[in-house]
């Protein structure tokens, strides 16, 4: 029974928890249709999560010591992705050209900073909005799974085309 079929004498009381109810229905289906756009929102981005980690994995995954990469976080056509190997890990800084992804460098810690980003090209925003979102998303792993990203001394630029630089993704 709704509000509107309800008889007159109905208590004061009913009405209120009808309307209570038919609130409740309101902002379900509103927080139904906000996960549908959302959802619709994150399909390119888990297709590019997907490329990124077919990407590195097609590049350093080995059978003796598998390249585990999470998380993945993309904006405005670049992209970061945290990885570990072994007892090893970093962080690689991707863009994107011509819907190819292309890895440009490998770090650890100063992938996490907006300064560093912006640094090698990446527009400011976007940096931020990087820097952001890689926070958000490795805050909820294990602690020390973001140890092994801050294991990766120093930045190594990755040369179209090349990308066997090695020794840090040796598995140790």
């Amino acid at each position: 029974m709704d509000a509107l079929s309800m008889p007159a004498s109905s208590t004061s009381g009913e009405k209120m928890q009808l309307t209570g109810v038919m609130i409740a229905r309101t902002f379900a289906a509103l927080a139904m249709s906000m996960a549908l756009l959302s959802a619709v929102g994150t399909a390119p981005a888990l297709a590019d999560t997907a490329a990124i980690k077919s990407l590195m994995a097609a590049t350093w995954d080995k059978p003796d010591a598998r390249l585990l990469v999470e998380p993945v976080v993309v904006a405005d056509g670049y992209a970061i992705a945290s990885w570990t190997q072994g007892k090893r890990g970093g962080r690689a800084l991707l863009r994107q050209e011509d819907g190819k992804w292309m890895i440009i460098l490998c770090s650890g810690d100063p992938l996490k900073s907006a300064s560093s980003i912006s640094e090698v090209g990446v527009p400011r925003a976007t940096a931020e909005q990087l820097a952001r979102l890689l926070k958000e998303a490795e805050s909820i792993l294990p602690p020390g799974q973001v140890a092994l990203f801050s294991t990766f001394e120093g930045v190594v630029h990755i040369d179209d085309g090349e990308h066997g630089h090695g020794k840090h993704f040796d598995g140790n």
